[in-house]
């Protein structure tokens, strides 16, 4: 189960955060928000398959503090 929302499955995993973490595709979106270079894995059933966070949703937004244009 997700870690952040316990709403959904945790079936993302990353890489490169410390600790063992799990989270829904969007969690994983939202807690890597200023993590744009972290190598996420998720669960395709019988293993954790490379993805990146744009597969996930992930748009990168460079200015006003990671969030888009007011």
């Amino acid at each position: 189960i997700c870690e952040q929302c316990s709403q959904a499955e945790g079936s993302v995993w990353c890489m490169s955060c410390i600790g063992m973490h799990a989270w829904c595709g969007p969690c994983a979106v939202k807690a890597h928000r200023n993590l744009p270079f972290h190598k996420v894995q998720r669960w395709n059933g019988t293993h954790y398959q490379a993805t990146s966070l744009m597969e996930l949703g992930f748009s990168w937004h460079v200015g006003h503090g990671g969030v888009p244009c007011p």
